[in-house]
């Protein structure tokens, strides 16, 4: 998903892969097939993306190495890059020795065995779960940031899992970041957190107050054909909860949400919700000369109808005026990106710009 304690010292050394481990020394040590003669560098990462070398090594010619420190670990998010692959692993500062043994070819999908470390073991696992099984709802998310050990690791998961909708989750990062500073008060990684969750909360106060719709105003008609030419009217809907939803068949990100948007309004359209589509494909008059738009129209139109199958965007009301960024009802509700949405009350008002992430909580404030 747009990461520190005091900086460490440099009290560290690198060992080669055949030497003993000293009854005093902290180390991380482990085996990597077909990483013979690589280099490695071990770092402590943060939250503001900045990352402290804490120590190197070279793996041996059966991928054997091992990287040994005087001074105890810290609880910490750390990176391990090994020749031009990475992998992030979580420490609580209780271990001694850690060990891992994977492949290089797959260990960037945390497709190795960890020994030494609860914390470190406790989050392979979620990131491997993530890697092989993609997240399908927020419900889901919310749940795997709960899986996390330390309130540092729900942190980091909530950061990745819930920053491309930081609006919808603004109070579960809140809540993680309160956690954060309790666990580790005055920390770099509590005191970065929570700074950038705030940075996070002035840029949405900014852009909701440069909408041109916000919420609790009534929503502006839109009247435009659909597919088979049948004018539809947002207005029509009054009464119901609707969805205003715009998107493109060209919108890989739309085209992404499309299923949870079905799965919603399946659950709950017997109850009066309703989704109300308009789609930016087409030609956009502005770019396209005059005498190709009816083939970029034609094109766009069958792209649009094609999408709508494939994603099984079974309700009726699709609209479009075929004109791309040009299109009318765009700029009359202020979208300049998509997807954008924007859940419309009965009585035709405005009751969430972007009900995204959270669509189904915000629909159960509002049946």
């Amino acid at each position: 998903m747009k990461y520190t304690l005091s900086i460490i010292t440099a009290l560290l050394l690198a060992m080669a892969a055949c030497s003993g481990i000293g009854s005093d020394a902290y180390a991380l040590k482990g085996t990597i097939k077909d990483a013979a003669n690589m280099q490695l560098v071990l770092e402590q990462a943060n939250f503001d993306r900045t990352n402290v070398a804490i120590g190197k090594a070279a793996c041996d010619g059966s991928g054997n190495f091992t990287i040994e420190q005087k001074e105890a670990w810290k609880e910490g998010l750390y990176r391990l890059s090994i020749g031009a692959k990475r992998i992030y692993f979580m420490l609580d500062g209780k271990e001694k020795t850690v060990e891992i043994k994977g492949n290089l070819a797959t260990i960037e999908k945390m497709d190795m065995e960890v020994s030494g470390s609860e914390t470190m073991s406790c989050y392979n696992n979620i990131i491997k779960t993530m890697l092989s099984t993609p997240l399908k709802s927020p419900d889901e998310a919310k749940t795997t940031v709960e899986k996390g050990c330390t309130p540092l690791m729900k942190a980091f998961l909530g950061l990745q899992l819930y920053g491309s909708s930081p609006q919808a989750f603004m109070t579960e990062l809140e809540a993680l970041g309160k956690d954060l500073t309790e666990k580790l008060p005055g920390s770099k990684y509590a005191n970065d957190y929570n700074s950038l969750i705030a940075q996070v909360k002035t840029q949405l106060a900014q852009q909701e107050s440069a909408e041109l719709i916000k919420v609790g105003q009534p929503a502006p008609d839109i009247t435009l054909p659909g597919p088979d030419g049948k004018v539809h009217s947002l207005s029509s809907l009054k009464g119901k909860i609707v969805l205003l939803d715009f998107w493109a068949s060209w919108c890989g990100p739309c085209r992404k949400a499309n299923p949870e948007v079905v799965s919603i309004y399946k659950k709950y359209k017997e109850k009066g919700f309703e989704v109300f589509s308009v789609s930016l494909d087409g030609g956009d008059p502005r770019r396209v000369p005059a005498e190709q738009m009816d083939q970029a129209k034609a094109d766009g139109k069958t792209k649009w109808i094609a999408a709508i199958k494939a994603d099984n965007l079974i309700w009726e009301n699709h609209v479009s005026d075929l004109q791309h960024w040009a299109s009318a009802p765009a700029a009359v509700y202020g979208v300049s990106s998509i997807p954008k949405t924007f859940l419309i009350g009965r009585d035709g008002n405005i009751v969430a710009i972007n009900p995204r992430a959270n669509l189904e909580e915000e629909l159960k404030k509002v049946l």
